[in-house]
């Protein structure tokens, strides 16, 4: 009877789950946010300047999936999915960036539904206005400046904030000319062909930030770029234990329009959002920090995200690192942390150092007390071990000494007893004393009183 009671329950709840449709993820809408210059046809990327690729989908389905692709690929660029949104930043585009540009929503490797991009980059440079660029200061970050005029010029140069500070030149047909103090890295131009210029900086620091400019002979500015740098840090930054605490802190260089900084703690390419504000120039503050405790093995790599309208414009990461219970505790302010295996190591080879040093010290007090036995007169050596006899002159007392046993090499024992007048008849003292006993004595003395009676 129980037994069909329960298949009656499960042809119930089956049916039921049946009747359930499945979740709907709602319409897919996708946006560009696109740098344009001035007065130009349609709806053409600036070239040099950074594209973001959103796509948004009201709700996500489980075991769900949404992605970038280019031309049934996966873009070059990491996708970020935050809040249900798939992100995509495309830096400093130029005619190899153009094409299509594909946002899909799979479920289980099956597509639900996809919508399309198409980007546009202008073939020059050559604008009035001074487009926006974020990077995060650090060694994996670059940066490319490309300047390409429409007329031909026999020069041309990069230069910072002032006209006098030039960074690089070049003339036509010939190599640049470093002027610094930034160097120029392995995409930079090695000749000028009098049209394009590709100033590349690698890797971004966060001093760089400013106003680039590229100029032709003619002074007329054919490129210009503010550049703001973004770096994040910890503290402690050499790691911390799992019970401790860690702080994270996200930097801007300069906050000319309203910025929201959001810490983002990454499970794969998905954030889950911790902390975020909005900056603007009248708060005057340029940073964003968050307090981390208890951090596990799957809370230890996080992002900080830059928004400008909704706009995602950079990500700079930074991973945690979780010391183990063998580790020696670090040092707040960037002291060095000595692993568990490390400190393992030093204490085996403190402890072998110091059994060496025991060890040479006994064998030097051995040494030198062994010669020291051996650096006795020999006549003292002989008469002890024949147990001489030998009489003191101040209160004509012997001294009888017990040799040790003849197999031992050294003399380690003895035993010494006082016996009594050593005098014969005459009051000569006695010369020779033929046994190691000294009732020999005693028996001696007796019999010198016998003869004088």
């Amino acid at each position: 009877m129980p037994a069909i009671l329960w298949t009656a329950v499960l042809l119930i709840f089956k049916t039921q789950a049946k009747d359930v449709p499945p979740v709907q993820p709602g319409p897919l809408r996708t946006s560009a946010f696109i740098q344009t210059p001035n007065n130009t046809p349609g709806n053409k990327a600036q070239r040099g300047t950074d594209v973001t690729l959103s796509c948004e989908v009201s709700r996500l389905p489980a075991f769900s999936t949404l992605q970038w692709e280019r031309e049934e690929a996966p873009a070059s660029n990491t996708t970020l999915f935050f809040n249900n949104t798939a992100y995509i930043i495309l830096h400093s585009v130029d005619q190899r960036s153009q094409g299509k540009y594909t946002c899909r929503l799979r479920r289980n490797g099956t597509v639900l539904m996809h919508q399309s991009q198409t980007l546009h980059v202008t073939d020059s440079t050559y604008s009035k206005k001074i487009f926006s660029l974020y990077r995060e200061s650090s060694d994996s970050s670059d940066l490319s400046l490309i300047c390409k005029s429409e007329k031909r010029y026999d020069r041309i140069q990069w230069q910072r904030q002032q006209p006098d500070l030039i960074l690089i030149s070049a003339e036509k047909g010939r190599e640049p000319k470093v002027n610094g103090p930034i160097d120029p890295g392995k995409g930079s131009s090695t000749s000028y062909d009098g049209h394009e210029f590709i100033f590349h900086i690698s890797p971004v620091r966060f001093n760089y930030s400013g106003t680039y400019t590229c100029v032709g002979c003619d002074q007329t500015p054919y490129f210009r770029v503010k550049l703001h740098t973004v770096r994040v840090s910890a503290e402690p930054p050499d790691g911390v234990f799992s019970n401790m605490s860690v702080d994270l802190t996200c930097e801007v260089s300069e906050v000319a329009d309203p910025l929201n900084l959001a810490w983002l703690r990454m499970e794969g390419n998905t954030a889950v959002l911790v902390k975020q504000d909005i900056l603007s120039k009248e708060n005057s503050s340029r940073t964003l920090s968050v307090t981390l405790r208890n951090l596990s093995e799957d809370q230890l790599a996080w992002q900080c995200a830059v928004f400008t309208e909704d706009t995602l414009r950079a990500l700079a990461p930074i991973t945690v690192r979780l010391l183990s219970a063998f580790a020696e505790t670090p040092k707040q302010g960037g002291g060095a942390v000595v692993e568990g295996t490390n400190l393992l190591t030093v204490h085996i080879v403190v402890c072998a150092v110091a059994g060496c040093v025991v060890i040479l010290l006994g064998a030097l007090l051995f040494y030198c007390q062994r010669k020291s036995a051996s650096g006795a007169p020999p006549s003292d050596k002989k008469n002890l071990r024949a147990g001489r006899c030998h009489s003191v002159p101040d209160d004509g007392h012997i001294v009888v000494v017990n040799p040790a046993e003849e197999d031992e090499e050294e003399l380690h024992y003895a035993s010494v007893t006082v016996v009594g007048v050593c005098h014969g008849a005459s009051g000569n003292p006695i010369k020779k004393v033929r046994s190691q006993n000294p009732w020999n004595l005693i028996e001696s003395d007796q019999n010198l009183e016998r003869s004088k009676v």
